[in-house]
């Protein structure tokens, strides 16, 4: 009796992560069943059976969370929402008691506002991440010919107002209105400001997952969010911290809130609208 008991609880706590199959998404491009990406890449997420924080942290850095000193740029008289104190790869473990990065960037904007899809691509994730600080959560998948980039990119927007609308396998444009913004997400007692999460991953290969509960890439890593919006390389963080300081300002495509983009010929915009400056 003994045996028949404990033998299901091991085999339990030995699977990568909550897994279950996509239903949905088993006719779209890329899909794999969780059982094909490996339990590095879901430790990497953020999502693995045992919760082994400091590990999935070491295997963080490993794939490119560290910091780069990019920074983005936008031409004299425009304005958009721009990333607070809450930077690419800082380190959370002072906030959250326990070995955490940050695994993207916060990009401030009133309650409401429209985020936009960072360029175009495809719907595979939409989670409610009801017991995450992550709240509502959107990801977009991106092939070569999507970016210009020489990789498939993944873009995921967190801390949603509301679920969006748009089914999962839906095919997005660059620009196009994808989400709003609030603040969901748990933070305990505390009261989260309105922002956007914003945070990229990229593979050399095609497939991904969703479990339910979170997407992987096969083989993903992370990449530097304003290193996205680089017309050239190199992209992955190591290379991009060694880079000279003058080559880590980054002039980012934006999109006006006319719909004009700039440049016009861009794959790539940041992930919210746009103004021109008021001239007194």
């Amino acid at each position: 009796m003994r045996r028949l008991i404990l033998a299901p609880f091991f085999l339990a706590i030995s699977l990568p992560v909550f897994a279950q199959e996509c239903t949905i998404c088993l006719d779209l491009d890329g899909y794999v069943s969780p059982e094909a990406v490996s339990d590095t890449v879901f430790k990497m997420v953020g999502k693995n059976a045992r919760n082994n924080y400091k590990d999935s942290t070491t295997i963080q850095v490993q794939r490119g969370v560290i910091k780069t000193g990019t920074a983005p740029s936008f031409p004299d008289g425009i304005k958009c929402p721009l990333i607070d104190s809450e930077k690419w790869a800082i380190d959370y473990s002072g906030k959250r008691g326990r070995a955490a990065l940050h695994k993207g960037i916060d990009i401030v904007a009133p309650k409401g506002t429209p985020v936009l899809a960072a360029a175009s691509g495809t719907v595979i994730g939409k989670f409610m991440n009801e017991k995450s600080r992550k709240g509502i959560e959107i990801v977009l998948r991106h092939s070569p010919e999507d970016t210009g980039l020489p990789f498939f990119t993944y873009t995921q927007y967190t801390h949603l107002l509301e679920m969006p609308s748009l089914p999962i396998g839906t095919v997005v444009n660059i620009g196009d209105k994808i989400a709003k913004i609030w603040n969901t997400g748990k933070m305990g007692n505390s009261l989260r400001r309105t922002a956007l999460h914003f945070a990229v991953y990229y593979s050399d290969l095609p497939s991904w997952t969703n479990t339910g509960r979170a997407f992987a890439p096969k083989d993903g890593y992370f990449m530097d969010p304003v290193s996205f919006y680089k017309m050239t390389g190199p992209y992955e963080s190591r290379q991009v911290r060694a880079l000279p300081r003058a080559n880590k300002r980054i002039n980012v495509p934006y999109q006006l809130k006319d719909g004009k983009r700039f440049p016009s010929i861009t794959k790539r915009i940041w992930p919210f609208s746009c103004q021109r400056k008021q001239v007194d």
